[in-house]
């Protein structure tokens, strides 16, 4: 069976995510990003790792859901409805 008609649908937020990393040693913003991103997206999950003396533990602390989604429709004509969704 062949489509008639295609769409895109896209949906935006701003989330936050917080880690909290502690380390034996000072680290680049590369290294910060790439423990943080070792973390597993569960609330006090605890990641811990590095070689003797270059130690570093990394807790994922949470995600703050951002309440200003924006949408983005594509593709093609989409049927416009008025406010009882009755057809225009």
């Amino acid at each position: 069976m062949t489509k008639k008609y295609s769409y895109t649908y896209e949906e935006y937020s701003q989330d936050t995510r917080s880690y909290e990393i502690a380390s034996d040693v000072m680290l680049t913003e590369e290294e910060i990003q790439d423990i943080a991103l070792g973390c597993s997206l569960t609330d006090g999950y605890t990641y811990e790792g590095g070689e003797a003396g270059k130690r570093f533990k990394a807790t994922f602390k949470g995600t703050e859901f951002g309440d200003d989604s924006q949408t983005e429709y594509g593709g093609d004509e989409i049927k416009q409805t008025d406010e009882d969704g009755e057809e225009e």
